[in-house]
């Protein structure tokens, strides 16, 4: 009588063994299924469609005031700090409140130069997981921050590339990274996220580590997240006749 050993050995048990490796292959990660996950560890028993405003009021180190910053999905921003008021239709930008100037001259509504519109896409990126809202690739595993984490690239629609990291057992994004090249020069300005909490049904970091370039690194505090707050078209519209 042939052993269980003899039998496999002989490969009558190959279609089983087939099957599992078939099965193994079909959990193997993707961007797809990392996105999924991770709206499920961002939103709970809620669904991260739902989520279709956010306004998220943060204190930075170098500023005296809270900044701001209001959501609506997928591409338009509004942030408030101090006296200045910025707008994102999601084409344009511009200035809609600002400070007198240095010397005291008023400072009226301004469109910003195109050439810098597509960073308020990255603001966005920053405070809201762009993978949510535009096609992802998937690239593979890293370790960040001591975590082994699943990478995710994210082109925006207005070029800037992004690569997120999310941890591999929680699925929360623990690091994005971008790569902005402005007059010429390339930057790769990054954020930390760190100590998620429950914010109005959704999940989201309290303190984030922020930089522009890699020599100066602080440390923001996430005061208050507002899931779904009204916001009318008023809120992200430049008025006519701004140059």
């Amino acid at each position: 009588m042939r052993t269980l050993q003899g039998v496999r050995a002989l490969g009558v048990l190959t279609p089983a063994i087939a099957l599992a490796s078939l099965v193994a292959a079909c959990q193997e990660p993707t961007a797809e299924r990392i996105v999924a996950r991770a709206a499920r560890a961002m939103a709970g028993s809620g669904r991260i469609e739902d989520v279709k405003t956010l306004r998220v009021t943060m204190v930075y180190p170098d500023h005296e005031y809270p900044v701001v910053t209001e959501i609506a999905r997928p591409n338009r921003m509004r942030t408030r700090g101090g006296s200045n008021v910025v707008v994102f239709d999601g084409q344009r930008g511009a200035f809609l409140e600002r400070p007198p100037a240095a010397d005291g001259t008023p400072q009226g509504p301004e469109l910003i130069e195109p050439k810098y519109v597509k960073d308020f896409e990255l603001d966005i990126a920053f405070l809201f997981p762009a993978f949510f809202d535009h096609p992802s690739e998937y690239l593979g595993h890293e370790t960040v921050e001591g975590v082994d984490a699943h990478k995710l690239r994210v082109v925006l629609p207005l070029g800037i590339r992004t690569t997120y990291f999310v941890d591999a057992e929680s699925y929360l994004p623990i690091k994005v990274t971008a790569d902005v090249t402005i007059d010429g020069t390339e930057y790769h300005p990054g954020r930390i996220f760190r100590d998620y909490q429950d914010q109005g049904g959704l999940k989201y970091p309290r303190a984030v580590k922020y930089w522009w370039t890699a020599d100066k690194v602080e440390t923001a505090v996430v005061e208050l997240v507002e899931v779904n707050v009204p916001l009318g078209e008023d809120r992200f519209t430049i008025p006519a006749g701004i140059k």
